[in-house]
């Protein structure tokens, strides 16, 4: 449910930045599709959350998600730019997601899918796509693209950090995981060692109580609960010695 949240605040602190954007330097940004994938991604996480109870018994939902994660980033990239954009790290988010979710092999699996896809963005603005000319959504960006080696060198370096984020999410989601089963191993065998020592002092035939240090009666077995009135006054006059003997020590 939090990758709904994220996704929810993401989008919504880009909406303000691009407000603010297009208010101090009119024409800038497509502001029409920008807000457009805004009002997309709210409405994909109504759909997530309403399918998200369906996600354990068809796990490829999840799968589906991140796929449109990395798509209205990859959107989003061409929309502020394509080539020169500085935005192709936020496909770190689908992918840390996917880590969350899918452990390391979703990770990467969204790591290598969002690589192909920022590649494929960057060789479409090289061989002259339509929708980098000029009237075609936004302006025509061709004067502005860096030499191919420095764009090829930008592919590779972002492609690496992705891997690399995939790997290390992956290894984090896994190793937490595992802390988890460890926790809840742990976390039963204690119960299960309260439960046996309870069963053994509620096995005794003798009536068995323990107090603090004040002479309160703190514990007791089903002996004790079920003694005679000659138990329970000596365990009044024992808790009445000990009361004693702490006033005593205080004095």
């Amino acid at each position: 449910m939090w990758l709904i949240w994220a996704r929810v605040v993401i989008s919504t602190l880009l909406l303000g930045s691009a407000t603010v954007f297009q208010i101090n330097q009119p024409g800038s940004l497509p502001i029409d599709p920008f807000f457009f994938l805004i009002g997309l991604t709210y409405c994909l996480s109504v759909v997530y959350a309403t399918t998200i109870v369906y996600v354990e018994r068809w796990p490829w939902l999840a799968d589906l998600q991140f796929f449109c994660d990395a798509c209205i980033v990859t959107a989003f990239i061409y929309f502020t730019g394509g080539a020169t954009s500085y935005f192709p790290l936020l496909y770190v988010v689908p992918v840390i997601g996917a880590a969350s979710v899918q452990r390391r092999p979703g990770a990467l699996r969204v790591a290598a899918l969002s690589a192909v896809m920022y590649a494929a963005l960057v060789l479409a603005a090289y061989m002259g796509s339509p929708g980098y000319f000029a009237g075609h959504w936004i302006r025509d960006l061709r004067p502005l693209l860096p030499p191919v080696r420095i764009a090829a060198f930008t592919v590779a370096t972002d492609s690496i950090a992705l891997a690399a984020v995939g790997l290390l999410a992956g290894s984090l989601a896994d190793r937490l995981r595992r802390a988890d089963a460890r926790l809840e191993d742990a976390s039963l065998a204690l119960a299960d060692l309260q439960a046996y020592n309870q069963h053994v002092i509620d096995s005794l035939t003798s009536g068995l109580a323990t107090t603090d240090r004040a002479g309160r009666i703190i514990t007791f077995n089903l002996a004790a609960e079920g003694s005679s009135f000659s138990f329970r006054r000596a365990m009044d006059s024992i808790s009445s010695c000990l009361m004693r003997r702490s006033g005593s020590s205080s004095s």
